[in-house]
């Protein structure tokens, strides 16, 4: 059946939220309180889905992974050294991927898709944070060609946000 990646529908909300819940049973097995049951949360998700930022990868008729691209940096980014100043950026949010098919390429395929929309849209870099407790994503950035800028720090969140940047080269536009 081959895998797609699409803008998320309406109708799918259920099966997000329960690849969500999924993805923070084993966050907080591994020791990670990045998210819970208020991040992100039913609202937060109907918001990404009803501004169309929230894509899907789809694999066998079901929701493998999710990642939200849209223009919102966090203010805590201000105070970030940035390599590309002049903009526009791309930021990348809530990746996530259904614990059964982890390890698989999914988020690899979300990322390189964010690339694309990114090129295709005159993006000049994009920027994320990941928690400093989430190994996977912290191994994850810097192979795909993203650079650590630095950090940031969330209310009642214990430990820092690392924050990533990919600038996209010229020629690649």
């Amino acid at each position: 059946m081959g895998n797609k990646i699409r803008r998320a529908e309406k109708n799918e909300l259920d099966e997000i939220m329960e690849l969500i819940a999924k993805c923070v049973q084993v966050m907080q097995a591994g020791g990670s309180d990045q998210w819970d049951e208020l991040y992100p949360n039913r609202e937060i998700i109907s918001l990404d889905i009803e501004r169309g930022t929230l894509w899907v990868s789809e694999e066998n008729q079901a929701v493998a992974g999710i990642l939200v691209l849209d223009e919102h940096q966090a203010e805590q980014y201000a105070g970030i050294e940035w390599a590309d100043r002049e903009g526009p950026h791309l930021i990348m949010h809530r990746l996530a991927v259904h614990p059964e098919v982890q390890g698989k390429g999914v988020a690899r395929r979300l990322n390189a898709y964010a690339e694309e929309f990114a090129r295709l849209h005159g993006y000049k870099s994009i920027r994320l944070d990941t928690y400093a407790k989430n190994t996977k994503a912290l191994e994850l950035y810097p192979k795909l060609g993203y650079e650590r800028r630095g950090e940031v720090s969330f209310p009642e969140r214990t430990a820092n946000f690392p924050v990533f940047e990919k600038v996209l080269a010229a020629e690649e536009m």
